[in-house]
């Protein structure tokens, strides 16, 4: 068995060094980077954690999380940040068994370091694909799915791969008058509220507002709105932004509607002028994992991918009462 215990764990500041190890660490990913940990510090959804593994000064592997407030001492990725979890460095073996033992011996030296906690619930990066150590620590596996999307320089090969009843919808909305305009945060709240007829969002409204907020303050999302003819407004999907390079990418990273206007098209029509327009080359829907959602975002063509989300309960009578409350 790897050596659990040949690293040291320290805090890791949440500094420029640290987003330079995100943007090249296996599992790294935007909504690590420390400006997305400050918003969501700054929309109430936590303080965040971040703890790394270190060989002498080079920090190794880190899982990331925000500390959850309550009566449950709780690590978790934070409320709409779809990705935290475990990262590791590039391996500086070519060797696959030293690059799976490396691997191995930062998650059991992480772990053995989260005791504190009740209960952790992180959600890693697609990238993190070997999920076996948390495993055979007792640890639960949850398959998660999204759908990526290549964005080439010609937008009618992605417009020929959506499904025919997703471009039967787009020009229904067309024909109706809806149209797309840019969107600012204020009312987001309600709307994110709106959304869902039996009031009881996955987030609270409050924090959804808060987050898309600072978020638009610190540049790091763009909004746009389907409105009807009439000038209401539909839907809003506020979009989080990557560039690097010659790769750039967007994520449907929140989004409401008006329940009156589910049947019109709208949202799809919203969708469909983003990936048409956006200099971005890649596209992230960001979640497909309820059955009313996966199937609308299927009918974009886009591939279907894979990532896990990790519990683990420390504290067994915690555990019990959560299954009990459902």
């Amino acid at each position: 068995m790897p050596d659990g215990g040949r690293f040291e764990v320290r805090e890791v500041a949440l500094d420029d060094s640290w987003d330079a190890f995100v943007d090249a660490a296996i599992g790294g990913h935007i909504f690590v980077h420390s400006d997305w940990l400050r918003v969501a510090e700054a929309a109430g959804a936590g303080d965040p954690v971040v703890m790394g593994a270190y060989d002498k000064d080079a920090l190794v592997a880190a899982i990331v999380g925000v500390r959850t407030k309550g009566r449950v001492h709780r690590l978790a990725t934070a409320p709409l940040l779809p990705h935290s979890g475990m990262l590791f460095r590039q391996p500086l073996s070519e060797q696959r068994p030293r690059q799976e033992a490396e691997q191995s011996a930062a998650w059991q030296t992480l772990a053995a370091e989260l005791g504190g906690f009740d209960h952790i619930h992180v959600s890693c990066s697609p990238d993190v694909t070997d999920v076996r150590e948390p495993l055979w620590a007792g640890w639960i596996a949850h398959p998660r799915y999204t759908y990526w999307i290549d964005l080439p320089p010609d937008r009618q090969q992605v417009w020929d791969g959506f499904e025919r009843r997703t471009r039967t919808v787009i020009r229904k909305a067309e024909t109706a008058g809806f149209h797309v305009a840019p969107a600012s945060p204020e009312g987001f709240g309600a709307l994110y509220q709106s959304t869902y007829p039996d009031g009881r969002p996955p987030v609270d409204a409050q924090m959804a507002q808060r987050y898309v907020t600072e978020a638009c303050s610190a540049g790091l999302v763009e909004g746009f709105s389907a409105l009807s003819p009439d000038g209401d407004v539909a839907t809003t999907v506020f979009f989080a932004l990557e560039e690097g390079g010659s790769v750039s990418q967007r994520y449907a990273w929140v989004a409401g509607a008006d329940p009156t206007h589910r049947e019109s098209g709208a949202s799809a029509l919203l969708y469909w002028k983003v990936l048409e327009t956006t200099p971005a080359t890649h596209f992230d829907f960001v979640g497909a994992n309820m059955a009313s959602i996966a199937l609308f975002k299927r009918g974009f063509g886009g591939e279907l991918v894979s990532y896990y989300a990790m519990e683990r309960w420390n504290s067994r009578w915690r555990r019990l009462l959560a299954k009990l409350r459902g």
